[in-house]
């Protein structure tokens, strides 16, 4: 599972926590205000079409790489999506994956450098993660994984 947040939407220190090489860590009212202070340009957020196309971008790279998207979910500052990427690299896939949103929405800088992965070795942890997505207000309804039978629908 890969969660991507929009440009200056969550920075180091944030008050709800922040992940830094894996781990969640507490907030750090100091290190935000660093993050803010050096932060160059206005956070992004995204409409509802801009999200819609980010949508469209997701799954067009899904499927021109051949990964299987199994849950997305597309909010106004964050993305969280689970995917089979074969054997691409987690960060090969991520990179195509958020340009491709990002040339789906006609913008220059959308996402924040980065990502959080949390792999997913058993059915039981990809059940888990497909319904943390499903759970999410910008969720796309798709059957539970099972199997390697590909989802049918994204909306």
């Amino acid at each position: 599972m890969i969660t991507t947040t929009t440009f200056g939407t969550w920075l180091p220190g944030d008050l709800r926590g922040y992940v830094d090489d894996g781990i969640i860590l507490p907030g750090n009212p100091a290190l935000l205000a660093h993050a803010k202070a050096m932060i160059k340009g206005a956070a992004v957020y995204l409409s509802r079409d801009e999200q819609a196309a980010a949508l469209d971008g997701l799954i067009a790279g899904a499927s021109e790489f051949q990964y299987r998207l199994i849950a997305a979910s597309i909010e106004s500052w964050h993305v969280h999506f689970l995917i089979d990427h074969g054997f691409d690299s987690v960060a090969v896939m991520v990179g195509r994956l958020k340009t491709r949103m990002r040339q789906a929405i006609r913008s220059t800088r959308i996402w924040t450098a980065g990502y959080d992965s949390r792999y997913c070795f058993e059915e039981r942890e990809v059940q888990n993660r497909w319904a943390y997505i499903n759970r999410h207000a910008g969720s796309r309804k798709l059957p539970p994984p099972h199997g390697n039978v590909p989802p049918t629908s994204f909306r």
